[in-house]
């Protein structure tokens, strides 16, 4: 008689939206400005989605460094991204101002009007010292992994002049994670169980002292991807006792016991409570995407005394769920 697990993965599909506050650099002595890019009313960002964010416009407000009377006058700036990074677009006046490191074709130039390069003059120490918006045009592909409810990042790369007796930066200078854009990101979760059956095989001719001395063990995983936080729980529909169409799991000539490990909680006949926890975001990096869960099952039990039947089987249900960004929870696996 072939005795397996049937495995139901439950996905809980709800999406939810966090909002991140801005966080401003502060500068002394020497000249530079942040920038936020608030889009109006917020975008938000389903990194599941096929299509992702296409040209959409976001206007960029600048900040400048100044204390006092001294302040930057004039900056010259382009964005910067790592290599390997997604391949993000960010438009000005219909030309890119995002680079790869290392690669910004000789931009920024003090004072230069060029192309491919945002300059600003904010004028004397009595001006604002915010600028007037620029119109970002904004491309951000599909399936990127980025965190829930955390805008994005860029670094610029800047020269700028100061006035009031602030120092001037004359050589291209990195600010990092300087402009943050306000695509807010949903924290959305996939999942589903990858692996082989969860079946123990023929073992009528087993007895309990045999699967003691040589256990079987069976192996699964749960794939998990989310760009947030999530909780897991799981539920055994007879208790963690395998039984055949008719039979009664209660009764031990009619069920053969196992245990299962999961998120690194055991439960058995004696320990049947719902396993549960609260883990950190998946990402979704990875081919497939995000996290592989082992779901380790150990029959306790030979077949060999109990009724002879075709199958033996019980239901764990698996149920992932999405939470919103900042929850706490713990790394999973």
């Amino acid at each position: 008689m072939s005795k397996k697990l049937k495995l139901i993965a439950a996905v809980c599909g709800v999406l939810c939206v966090a909002e991140a506050a801005p966080a401003w650099a502060q500068g002394k002595g020497t000249c530079g400005v942040t920038g936020q890019a608030l889009a109006s009313p917020t975008i938000t960002y389903d990194p599941f989605s096929p299509s992702g964010l296409t040209q959409v416009t976001i206007p960029l407000v600048l900040t400048r460094f100044g204390t006092g009377s001294a302040k930057t006058q004039t900056v010259n700036f382009v964005l910067t991204k790592p290599v390997g990074t997604p391949n993000y677009q960010v438009l000005y006046n219909g030309t890119s101002i995002l680079y790869t490191e290392g690669n910004t074709m000789g931009h920024p130039t003090i004072n230069s009007q060029a192309a491919g390069e945002i300059n600003y003059n904010f004028g004397g120490a009595s001006q604002p010292d915010q600028s007037t918006p620029f119109n970002l045009v904004v491309t951000v592909p599909a399936n990127v992994d980025l965190s829930a409810g955390l805008p994005i990042d860029f670094d610029i790369l800047f020269v700028c002049k100061g006035t009031g007796g602030m120092d001037d930066v004359n050589t291209p200078t990195k600010l990092s994670s300087a402009i943050h854009i306000n695509v807010n990101v949903l924290s959305a979760l996939q999942a589903a169980y990858a692996g082989p059956a969860l079946d123990f095989g023929e073992v009528g001719d087993k007895t309990d002292a045999d699967v003691a001395g040589t256990p079987i063990v069976r192996t699964g995983y749960v794939r998990v991807a989310s760009s947030g936080p999530y909780t897991i729980n799981m539920t055994s529909q007879n208790n963690y006792r395998m039984t055949f169409s008719g039979g009664n799991p209660t009764n031990p000539i009619q069920s053969l016991g196992y245990s299962a490990t999961f998120v690194g909680q055991t439960r058995s006949p004696t320990a049947t409570t719902p396993i549960t926890k609260t883990c950190t975001r998946a990402g979704l990096a990875g081919s497939p995407q995000g996290i592989l869960l082992p779901l380790q099952v150990t029959l306790l039990e030979g077949g060999k005394t109990r009724t002879p039947a075709s199958v033996y089987q019980d239901i764990l249900t698996v149920t992932v769920s999405p939470l919103a960004a900042g929850t706490p929870g713990v790394t999973c696996p």
